[in-house]
């Protein structure tokens, strides 16, 4: 298996192949660094030099590395996956996305979306059969604390952001309006901010920026470590993803009621709260702030949602994409194909 992706850093290493010309395009409440100028000759070289069975294209709307994918790859069977989604798109990039569909993804023989409402979302461009198969998390790198690694009698409690804060879809200004409201009134609150923004940090009494963490073992701690888990989000978010990742972690949720988070929310280990409402968010994490074995309850149900998420358990679904694609591209039986590749 060999990764593509754009890449402003040079050559990321073994198995992985990156393509330069990446430029950040913000949209959809977000910074996105894409392959816009990436060269074309180059990608077509590289896929000429390697013969792929399947080439699987993450978001093939995006410009430009998608498409070149898709074009210089036509002996091999493809399958995309859709991630985006948004509530409110604007009909220009709407029509823009109809125009590229109908040009692109008839080339697609199979096709992914992470969640519903990804689904939901690329039906205005998708006519063929689209699998729901969500994001995955190695629950075994995303593990609830071990016995007696977890007390938190007689401290501050401790609540963990984790996301790109420079993007302000991700809500953290009504986490810590939240958590300056919570210390006027006496509660004792620490908050741990673990991702990208922008600089000077904001400086806040019992608010720490850590910035961007590079292993999962390291984010793991985090997690691990934590009393709860925020996610203030305010929408456009097709999957709640560090939710997974807090909930594998046996952690407490409390999280803004958007369409992706609460396809991955458990009722029962998370607090669902209105998006950019700074005094409901406040209210969740006081309502959970003296309940410990409350909290514990909840962690230990999002842990049971959570494993059902392994990637272990997930992989075989997107191995029979696959099997389907490379069927419909011979004209074969998918049943037949996927017993051919695993006697061989």
């Amino acid at each position: 298996m060999t990764l593509v992706g754009p890449s402003s850093g040079g050559q990321p290493g073994p198995g992985v192949r990156g393509f330069g010309g990446v430029v950040n395009v913000p949209a959809n409440g977000a910074a996105n660094y894409l392959g816009l100028f990436t060269s074309p000759l180059a990608v077509r070289r590289f896929f000429r030099a390697a013969a792929f069975d399947v080439v699987h294209v993450h978001e093939p709307l995006v410009p430009m590395l998608p498409h070149y994918a898709l074009w210089f790859s036509p002996r091999a069977a493809h399958v995309c996956t859709f991630h985006m989604y948004t509530e409110d798109e604007p009909a220009a990039w709407r029509a823009v996305r109809t125009t590229l569909g109908r040009l692109l993804l008839p080339r697609f023989e199979r096709g992914i979306a992470v969640s519903r409402p990804a689904a939901a979302y690329a039906a205005a461009t998708w006519r063929g059969p689209l699998s729901v198969i969500p994001n995955g998390v190695p629950t075994g790198t995303f593990r609830p604390p071990e016995d007696g690694e977890e007390d938190g009698s007689g401290r501050p409690l401790r609540v963990l952001f984790v996301g790109n804060w420079r993007d302000p879809r991700k809500g953290l200004p009504y986490l810590l309006e939240a958590h300056s409201r919570l210390r006027a009134k006496g509660l004792a609150v620490e908050v741990d901010v673990v991702g990208e923004g922008p600089s000077p940090v904001p400086e806040q009494p019992g608010v720490s920026f850590h910035g961007a963490i590079a292993s999962e073992a390291a984010l793991a701690e985090r997690y691990r470590h934590c009393d709860l888990f925020v996610a203030p989000a305010t929408g456009q978010e097709s999957f709640g993803i560090v939710l997974l990742e807090a909930m594998a972690s046996g952690r407490p949720v409390v999280c803004s009621d958007i369409a992706g988070y609460r396809e991955v929310a458990d009722r029962e280990g998370a607090r669902l709260v209105p998006p950019g409402d700074a005094e409901a968010l406040a209210g969740a994490i006081a309502a959970l702030a003296g309940q410990p074995e409350r909290r514990r309850r909840m962690g230990a149900a999002n842990r049971r949602r959570a494993e059902a998420y392994d990637w272990a358990s997930l992989v075989s679904r997107v191995r029979d994409e696959y099997v389907a694609a490379v069927a419909a591209r011979a004209g074969a039986a998918p049943a037949a194909l996927g017993r051919s590749i695993a006697a061989g």
